[in-house]
């Protein structure tokens, strides 16, 4: 199953500082992933750290599509 990657404002922005948006765009997450995990994008030497804030699923024309959106900065759950 593809799933699709969408990014909040705060990771679209961090993205576009750091240069990130192909990779970001190009990740290939399972869809076992899980609100809270972390999601580490090493690119430049540097590790650039997003966590999963929401899964949703997209059900239009019979067909169904997970959706998970990336967060930047990665902060533990609850804070």
């Amino acid at each position: 199953m593809a799933v699709d990657i969408a990014l909040t404002a705060g990771a679209q922005r961090h993205a576009g500082r750091e240069g990130l948006a192909a990779a970001l765009r190009a990740l290939c997450l399972p869809a076992a992933c899980a609100q809270g995990d972390l999601v580490t994008l090493e690119a430049g030497g540097l590790r650039h750290d997003f966590v999963v804030l929401y899964r949703r699923w997209i059900c239009a024309e019979g067909k169904t599509r997970l959706e998970i959106t990336l967060d930047h900065p990665a902060r533990p759950a609850g804070r």
